[in-house]
């Protein structure tokens, strides 16, 4: 069994060499850790999200998707998994200090759950604003906003 997996490793060294196998093994494992860390460093997407679109802009990336269930389901989801991710549930857009985002629509505040680093005591951080709407056919479209803190 080990045979069968260094023959590979044997082979590639002798027609590259060492040095460069042993450079083509490190950017591998770099890129693939950049990947993980990119992909960690946003909030995840439950699971049967569909339609997902994703906008970035300088101080905003806003991730849009549809699942089947309840607003009450994807605010479940999110408190349990943002805070294993570093973040804590500071209220809602309605409460003082929570959101970045400049109140535009009045009515979406109360909706709209914000997420903070967990040791931003001074409320200036970056934030998950999470704003899921239900929808008529028992779906709920779901708007994520990450925001750069002032």
């Amino acid at each position: 069994m080990l045979q069968q997996i260094t023959a590979p490793l044997r082979y590639l060294a002798s027609r590259l060499g060492r040095f460069q196998l042993l450079l083509l093994v490190l950017a591998i494992i770099g890129v693939v850790g950049g990947l993980i860390w990119e992909r960690r460093r946003h909030p995840p997407l439950p699971p049967g999200a569909a339609q997902v679109a994703t906008t970035t802009a300088t101080e905003l990336r806003q991730t849009s998707y549809r699942i089947d269930g309840s607003a009450e389901d994807v605010r479940a989801f999110y408190q349990q998994a943002l805070p294993a991710r570093g973040w804590s549930y500071c209220g809602t857009q309605a409460a003082d200090r929570c959101t970045n985002m400049p109140s535009i629509v009045e009515a979406n505040a109360q909706v709209t759950d914000v997420y903070r680093r967990a040791g931003d005591t001074e409320y200036t951080g970056p934030t998950v604003e999470i704003w899921p709407i239900p929808t008529d056919d028992s779906q709920t479209f779901v708007t994520v906003l990450e925001l750069r803190g002032g």
